[in-house]
């Protein structure tokens, strides 16, 4: 590869050095998918999509979503001996904003009820989970890299 096509390419692994695309919070598709449905005033509960053998409801498509990119979060973050810190802690950070728009939308405030329901908690709950688990690859990762010349 040319030193043209190395300085052209965008490289978006976490702690690489790469742009800084690697600290979006990829739950932050997900939060932005979940109000652009909402607003639309879709129910959540209504499927999107109907086959004979199956339907899918705009619920069940965030849960999956949210479950894979909740996985592909923590890829970001376990390339042994690069510290990931700061990649982790923003998916602290969208688990937290979610926290704070669910707690506003059952506290009643202007323009956050689509917030106040159960599907909008599950959402949270796996990316704090995720966030969560996280970090944790990122602390173990870097523990493994820097104990490993002490045996």
């Amino acid at each position: 590869m040319s030193e043209h096509d190395k300085s052209a390419h965008l490289d978006l692994h976490a702690g690489t050095g790469g742009s800084a695309l690697r600290y979006i919070p990829y739950f932050l598709v997900v939060l932005a998918l979940y109000i652009i449905v909402k607003e639309s005033g879709a129910d959540l509960q209504e499927p999107f999509y109907k086959n004979t053998n199956f339907a899918f409801s705009w619920s069940e498509i965030l849960l999956i979503l949210s479950a894979v990119l909740g996985l592909a979060e923590q890829m970001k973050v376990s390339h042994p001996g690069i510290d990931n810190t700061l990649e982790a802690l923003t998916m602290v950070g969208m688990g937290v904003v979610q926290l704070v728009l669910f707690v506003l939308g059952i506290a009643k405030v202007a323009h956050f009820e689509i917030f106040a329901n159960v599907g909008f908690v599950i959402l949270t709950i796996i990316s704090l989970t995720a966030a969560i688990v996280a970090v944790l690859i990122n602390a173990r990762t870097l523990r493994r890299t820097i104990g490993v010349g002490d045996n």
